[in-house]
């Protein structure tokens, strides 16, 4: 007769009478804000569908989780999905796994508070710094160009806001000389109106190669974020007609160069929180962060 090859998980089933043989282990780590790579205190923690979490009585590291930190132990080999959150914090969902041979693991999980905005955002700054977005005054909605932001805007003043101060009245004129008067005030032509002025698309904003960003999305589906670099070049508005946006007196415009693109990295942090890395080709380039094929947000840097 043959001989059977027996595991040693199965040669202990058979010596002990054992139903399962699953092999336990530690899953621990630290809970941090994205934004400044610090501790959140008192974070709870959980893994779905299981015994293991930090808002239980016996929970035996409740002083630890002041610093952040949480540990469960005795977890059994498998695939699970580990949750963070806090009162008026997203939270995040992450799914981790342990095997035989790694039963034990370690993991940093994010979440973030509920009031920060969508849109871009700086890393390991010591409080949220947002990247001001101040070019999208100037851009317009294209399909197939990608994206495409005008050279100048008219200037809006506090006098362009407030409506024209109607003629006064000559009350001097009286009669059939004052009726005559109203009469020709009406004929005459109004005066015309001052060329507005005009502000220049602000310089881009000066980065390095190495990008390192995190984009809060305000949308909240399912569906993968896409982030790419385009070059920024100069070319003729009558290029460019998927192009929304662009008054009949522009002649050129600011366009991403599509044959000249750089796919970036995009990683989910947290809820509608996603962190991108990646490098950018020297130059001015055009970021676009798209979803179902449609353009989220553009913005303007120049790569030094």
């Amino acid at each position: 007769m043959k001989k059977q090859l027996i595991t040693a998980c199965a040669a202990a089933l058979i010596a002990m009478g054992l139903t399962a043989c699953d092999k336990k282990g530690t899953i621990e780590g630290v809970v941090l804000d994205p934004f400044t790579e610090q501790p959140v205190p008192m974070p709870t923690v959980w893994m779905d569908s299981t015994i293991y979490t930090t808002t239980k009585e016996k929970y035996p590291y409740k002083t630890e989780l002041q610093q952040g930190t949480f540990k469960f132990e005795k977890v059994p080999v498998g695939s699970y999905r580990i949750l963070a959150g806090r009162s008026k914090y997203v939270k995040s969902r992450n799914p981790v796994a342990t095997t035989e041979a790694e039963p034990n693991l370690k993991v940093k999980l994010y979440i973030y508070s509920d009031q920060v905005n969508p849109g871009l955002y700086k890393t390991g700054e010591k409080a949220v710094a947002k990247i001001n977005n101040e070019w999208v005054l100037y851009s317009t909605q294209c399909t197939e160009s990608i994206a495409g932001y005008r050279l100048e805007m008219p200037q809006v003043t506090e006098a362009a806001k407030l409506p024209p101060t109607p003629p006064k009245e000559d009350k001097k004129a009286k009669g059939k000389k004052g009726k005559k008067g109203k009469k020709a005030a009406k004929a005459a032509p109004a005066p015309a109106a001052p060329a507005a002025k005009m502000t220049a698309i602000p310089a881009p904003l000066v980065v390095g190669s190495q990008i390192n960003v995190l984009f809060v999305n305000a949308n909240s589906v399912s569906s993968p974020l896409i982030a790419k670099s385009f070059a920024a070049v100069e070319d003729n508005v009558a290029n460019h007609k998927d192009c929304k946006g662009f008054a009949d007196t522009d002649k050129k415009g600011i366009f991403a160069d599509k044959s000249k693109s750089t796919d970036l990295t995009v990683t989910y942090v947290a809820e509608n929180l996603f962190r991108i890395t990646g490098t950018l080709p020297q130059g001015k380039q055009i970021i676009q962060l798209s979803q179902d094929g449609k353009t989220v947000q553009t913005y303007y840097f120049e790569v030094k």
